[in-house]
């Protein structure tokens, strides 16, 4: 009988793991991708190019490039952006210049309420030459995770994500985590849009990454590390592929 009720028990809770598992897989979603193909793409997408509009070769096809202080591509936050709580940002870069030479600010996602809330992952040069950093101003106060200064090179490419929500603020860098912050909430208020290399459309000037960014994708969760999308041949262009089998080969694992 003990032997009948612990297994009982163990296919109770390998249920549950389950039942867990369709419920984040149903509620969870990713609201917005972007691969930066062209600027006829972008416009189909209901974004804006502004600037030179240069789209060249990336990683995976073309990806955007910000060659001039008036470079940017940016979309209105609606239906893309739409949790403040918690949510994920990820991209690709492929560096134009060495990561030294950051010694500026530079922003490669951006979207941000004039004196209220933002969300930047970046470069920022001000705390040191090539220091990377996931930034969330809310209701008027900034909290950071910055990365200890980064050794890429130029023609170099790798993966960023931000992450926030309850687990706080996560910086990860090719799938590692680099830097986090214990702040455990989001902006209080949207921006109306949303940039990519550069700020905003009304505010361009001096922030040219001199960077291709590409594969961009914005989710409504906080992704855990092995969520993210580091190679996106393995994933269809919006939702992860093969990744309910993994899972369910890890649950199954334990429950067995």
């Amino acid at each position: 009988m003990k032997q009948i009720i612990k297994i009982l028990s163990r296919q109770v809770k390998f249920a549950c793991l389950i039942l867990t598992l369709t419920c984040s897989l149903s509620l969870a979603k990713e609201t917005f991708y972007s691969a930066l193909e062209s600027k006829a793409e972008v416009e189909k997408e209901g974004g804006q190019v502004l600037g030179t509009a240069k789209f060249v070769e990336a990683k995976w096809g073309n990806g955007f490039l910000a060659a001039e202080g008036k470079d940017v591509v940016a979309f209105p936050v609606e239906d893309r952006f739409t949790k403040l709580e918690e949510g994920t940002v990820e991209l690709f870069v492929k560096m134009g210049v060495d990561a030294k030479q950051m010694t500026g600010e530079i922003f490669f996602w951006f979207t941000y309420k004039r004196a209220t809330d933002a969300i930047f992952l970046q470069f920022d040069g001000r705390k040191g030459a090539g220091i990377t950093g996931m930034r969330i101003k809310s209701g008027g106060g900034w909290h950071d995770a910055y990365s200890k200064p980064v050794k890429w090179k130029k023609g170099e490419v790798h993966h960023m994500a931000g992450t926030w929500g309850p687990d706080g603020i996560k910086l990860y860098l090719d799938g590692e985590l680099a830097a986090e912050d214990e702040f455990k909430g989001g902006p209080k208020q949207f921006a109306k849009t949303f940039s990519i290399n550069n700020v905003e459309p009304e505010k361009v000037g001096n922030f040219a990454s001199k960077c291709i960014i590409d594969e961009v994708r914005l989710s409504d969760h906080q992704k855990k590390p092995d969520e993210l999308i580091l190679d996106p041949k393995e994933f269809f262009p919006v939702h992860p592929k093969g990744k309910t089998a993994t899972t369910w080969s890890y649950l199954k694992t334990q429950a067995d």
